[in-house]
């Protein structure tokens, strides 16, 4: 059974949840795949974007329960959220874990040869490493500050103009529909085997 009854919640009638990504991303797939695992139906997103700002949410009690990345098969530790979690108290309510696909995308406004950059977390990047080398070896790679480390936040920058054209970002499908990009190549991680370990926390 789902923990999401057992204390008081930020709002009386639904659950809150604060993802470190943004909407399309792997983290909102990955709290996809929990609410429907505890057939949790009344609930809320607050898209947080970096792990930090879970962790933080989570101590000013503005969300019930906090889910971020910690590990990638290929990947490694995710950095960000590690150097995160020394910095808070929380309790861990579960571990799972989800494949992960990579794919590459720009504006669909925008020819491949014009691309000259690829924006990305760095976990994106580092789980993309080989095949981006072996495809797109002229592409500078580029993570973002802040907000913008996350994948969806470049794909929604990408998408309104807020960030050069003629950068590419890598993430799921999902994020190209939602933001109206276009696949430039699917299955971009260098392990078809990828998965990423996910924590669900709370006070």
């Amino acid at each position: 059974m789902s923990n999401t009854k057992r204390f008081r919640k930020v709002e009386k009638y639904t659950t809150t949840f604060g993802i470190q990504g943004g909407k399309g991303s792997f983290n909102e797939e990955a709290l996809m795949t929990y609410t429907k695992k505890y057939n949790i139906k009344s609930y809320k997103i607050k898209y947080l974007y970096t792990t930090p700002k879970v962790l933080q949410s989570l101590s000013n009690k503005k969300i019930d329960f906090g889910l971020f990345a910690i590990q990638n098969s290929s990947g490694g530790i995710v950095d960000e959220s590690i150097d995160a979690m020394a910095k808070h108290i929380f309790k861990i309510r579960e571990k799972f874990t989800i494949s992960i696909a990579h794919n590459l995308m720009r504006r669909k406004d925008v020819n491949n040869a014009e691309i000259e950059t690829v924006m990305a977390h760095p976990q994106a990047l580092f789980q993309c490493r080989k095949n981006l080398a072996k495809y797109f070896p002229g592409l500078t790679q580029k993570v973002g500050k802040g907000d913008m480390i996350d994948t969806a936040k470049i794909a929604w920058a990408l998408s309104k103009g807020k960030i050069d054209n003629t950068i590419a970002t890598v993430g799921s499908k999902v994020i190209a529909n939602i933001y109206g990009l276009e696949v430039i190549m699917d299955n971009l991680q260098d392990d078809h085997e990828n998965r990423t370990t996910f924590l669900m926390v709370s006070k």
